[in-house]
């Protein structure tokens, strides 16, 4: 019995959300509809090779971000089916599917993936979001399992209303060629001298804030270089932020801080290979695990970002032999702490390599998921009327 699932994006896509469910969908095998919101099944090549069935749900934007889906064949075959579904969250559009899909068929096994929280915002999306979720999280205690990414989510969730049995903690994961690719890049050996060599990869917006690690490589007091890997709407803002903060030092070095744009896989690989440390200063729980700090630790690179509330991204990259905040005001500190010490810097990164290989290997990863599929397809999960 092959696993559905229902998600917002069209899959693999180039975000968190759609490359979980890709993984997903090559290991269950089952048919993976979108509601494919930004046009992607047209407009765009995908980044990683499909095998899988993909069904695309018209669907239509009545506000901001919400899309609700149209009548259609896959809407009517993805209802009628009797077969397990598993729904993507956050995404209003999916979750009405999940309780459509519960309601007409009691007994039909529906779980959703719970990928973020998400932080209230001023303004009337903000209040239509924050009211999604007030509703979502009252729908997840009826549903058949909720999956998470981290110990961190699972918490909250239960704290929620969910019960300790019925979440399961599945965290993301890298392709199978992705981990062979950043399993052989050789562990960096830093010696004295040698500067921090930081790694920044992500959409250039503005709650990722690379504004605050901008500011926060002005305070060392030891070389270091910076590579930026990515773009959006904020790019220029942060170009200029780098000009003023370092417009001395960049006239002398003009490598002291690049931005690349967008790279394709080999060469973000070739970036992750010529760093130190990858650093993620999200400050909203709407970013709760970042694969490319998965990316980074297979590749024995040290991988930090902030312990906020609701999110599991501070948990993803903790060592054991680095202590410090994880937050903004802690950054300046374990910075200067990793360049003026080279040893320490090759004592995590071999560290965080074994801390990949322990908790989020792809056979690790497969063995927690065959144990979760087992209880989809032997309906070892709850009915609507428990």
């Amino acid at each position: 019995m092959a696993i559905q699932q229902i998600l917002r994006e069209w899959p693999p896509g180039y975000g968190g959300v759609e490359r979980v469910a890709h993984e997903l969908s090559l290991c269950w095998g089952g048919v993976t509809y979108s509601l494919d919101v930004q046009g992607q099944a047209c407009l765009r090549q995908d980044a990683l090779p499909v095998t899988y069935i993909r069904k695309r749900l018209r669907s239509v934007g009545v506000g901001g971000r919400l899309h609700v889906p149209l009548p259609s064949r896959p809407l009517i075959s993805l209802l009628a089916s009797s077969d397990p579904l598993h729904g993507h969250l956050p995404s209003p559009g999916v979750l009405l599917l999940l309780v459509l899909a519960r309601l007409l068929r009691p007994r039909r096994v529906v779980t959703a993936h719970w990928h973020s929280f998400l932080e209230k915002t001023p303004g009337l999306s903000g209040l239509l979001f924050g009211l999604y979720q007030w509703i979502a999280l009252r729908v997840l205690p009826h549903l058949s399992a909720v999956v998470t990414t981290s110990p961190v989510m699972s918490a909250e969730l239960q704290r929620c209303g969910c019960s300790p049995a019925q979440v399961v903690v599945l965290p993301c994961c890298l392709s199978a060629s992705q981990e062979q690719a950043a399993m052989a890049l050789p562990l960096p050996v830093m010696e004295e001298g040698d500067p921090l060599r930081v790694l920044f990869i992500g959409r250039l917006d503005s709650y990722k804030r690379l504004d605050w690690l901008l500011k926060a490589l002005a305070a060392l007091r030891s070389p270091w270089r910076l590579s930026v890997v990515g773009d959006g709407p904020n790019r220029s803002r942060f170009e200029y932020l780098a000009q003023r903060l370092f417009f001395s030092q960049l006239r002398s070095d003009s490598k002291l801080v690049q931005f690349h744009g967008r790279l394709p896989e080999r060469e973000k690989q070739a970036q992750i290979s010529a760093s130190d440390v990858l650093v993620l200063p999200s400050d909203r729980s709407n970013e709760a695990f970042g694969i490319v700090q998965l990316e980074a630790m297979a590749a024995g690179r040290i991988a930090l970002a902030f312990d906020q509330p609701r999110s599991g991204m501070g948990w993803v990259g903790q060592l054991s032999g680095l202590p410090w905040s994880q937050s903004p005001e802690g950054l300046v500190e374990v910075l200067q702490r990793l360049a003026d010490q080279p040893q320490l810097r090759n004592l995590m990164c071999l560290k965080a390599r074994d801390r990949y290989t322990t908790l989020f290997a792809r056979s690790v990863w497969l063995q927690q998921l065959t144990k979760f599929g087992d209880r989809l397809k032997t309906g070892m999960v709850r009915s609507w009327t428990e």
